[in-house]
């Protein structure tokens, strides 16, 4: 794979902040709507998690596709690339599904969330091979951990990643504002043609019929519009055509979205339509960060919930089920214990996720992520290594530097969702 730009990467910490905070907003809306544990109807003040948490999947979707582009390293192999796509998702990606699988190989009683989790052995193989998104039916793309359909399209866009970043290396820099442009139509336009696709009823809370949904947010393929939204994104300000816009500016697209999705088809409140000014902002943390300009999305604490959100994401699923359980299916709670119970759960969930990153995931990255090679003789590196002259670098709104250590050329892409 061939770098599109001569701009190299630089770190983007408010990136890796930002990918805790979509992480989150998926797992409160999980435990204030999908657990079951209140008693949400159609005009609950709740209802507002829905369009919140899938505008976070298309967040995450975006971003995925941004900082594969960003951290790209020139002259790195597919092979390279796709090992290492493998060693970040596979590992967490088996541990949810397992713990999953264990729960409802366990417990035999229906689930209380209000997801109609099928649990056959079929979708338990889809699931386990992240094939559970192609199949148009919600009791493969919701079973076992639900959340792990973002992950089958995921591990698409991955698999076309190299073809794609040939493919936007070749768009001519005159050309990129009108490719992404027409990308972010199609994010805007994909809930509306979806309006038209026919199907069986699906949820009774739902005002969308099954293939409706799978459509407009499970499917690989149209989802994919929005990792490639990212790729352009990145390629963007890469080549110094992201035009600088004020905070406004940035904030003005989502919260018109946002507002916007109440009085339009149900299928806009499913996330595609958040896409373009999800990137806005995402190119604006990008500014901020290469302008040293970030302070609260630059904190240690944050960055280091951003390194475990991925483990957050896959694995906050099962625990949600098997506590669900333990205070029993039928029951739901008034605002106070409810809230309590969500403010403990998310805080368990918070501190597995690191448990789960820091002894789990992170070994086998750092293990198998990239193949071991022998050390070289230390009279070599002694006499092959030429003195450190630090001289002082002034300031920059660019990229400035290639990461030297290996493992930092990656540092921002955990998917989710």
């Amino acid at each position: 794979m061939s770098d599109p730009d001569t701009i190299l990467p630089a770190r983007l910490p408010s990136l890796t902040s930002l990918r805790f905070v979509l992480a989150l907003t998926v797992v409160l809306c999980h435990l204030t709507l999908i657990s079951g544990i209140f008693d949400v109807g159609p005009d609950s003040p709740l209802a507002v998690m829905e369009p919140i948490a899938t505008g976070s999947v298309s967040g995450f979707f975006v971003l995925s596709g941004f900082v594969l582009t960003w951290a790209h390293t020139p002259g790195e192999s597919r092979r390279a690339f796709w090992r290492r796509r493998l060693w970040k998702i596979v590992p967490n990606h088996v541990i949810g599904w397992a713990l999953a699988v264990a729960f409802f190989a366990v417990i035999t009683a229906t689930p209380a969330t209000v997801l109609a989790d099928g649990d056959s052995i079929g979708a338990a193989v889809a699931g386990l091979f992240l094939l559970q998104s192609w199949i148009p039916d919600p009791d493969f793309f919701f079973s076992f951990n639900a959340p792990a359909w973002s992950i089958s399209c995921e591990a698409f866009f991955y698999a076309l990643f190299p073809a794609l970043l040939t493919a936007a290396s070749r768009i001519p820099t005159r050309r990129l504002t009108a490719c992404w442009a027409a990308l972010a139509a199609a994010t805007l336009l994909m809930p509306m043609i979806s309006t038209l696709v026919p199907g069986p009823p699906l949820y009774d809370w739902l005002p969308i019929n099954a293939t409706s949904l799978w459509f407009v947010y499970l499917c690989p393929p149209v989802r994919l519009t929005e990792f490639a939204l990212g790729i352009l994104t990145a390629r963007l300000i890469r080549t110094g055509r992201w035009p600088h816009l004020n905070r406004a500016q940035v904030a003005a697209p989502a919260v018109v979205v946002f507002v916007a999705v109440a009085y339009l088809p149900a299928q806009y409140a499913l996330g595609m339509a958040m896409a373009a000014p999800l990137a806005l902002i995402i190119a604006a943390l990008t500014q901020a960060d290469l302008q040293g300009r970030t302070r609260v999305m630059r904190h240690p604490y944050l960055i280091a919930l951003g390194e475990a959100s991925f483990a957050l994401y896959m694995t906050h699923y099962p625990l949600i089920l098997t506590i669900r359980h333990m205070l029993g299916v039928e029951k739901t709670f008034t605002p106070l214990p409810g809230t309590l119970i969500v403010t403990t759960l998310t805080a368990a969930s918070i501190a597995l996720s690191l448990v789960v990153y820091r002894y789990y995931e992170l070994p086998l990255i750092q293990r198998w992520s990239r193949p071991r090679r022998p050390a070289p003789a230390a009279s070599a590196r002694v006499a092959e290594t030429p003195p450190r002259v630090l001289t002082p670098r002034p300031p920059t709104t660019a990229p400035i530097h290639q990461p030297a250590d290996p493992t930092e050329r990656d540092p921002l892409d955990r998917a989710p969702t």
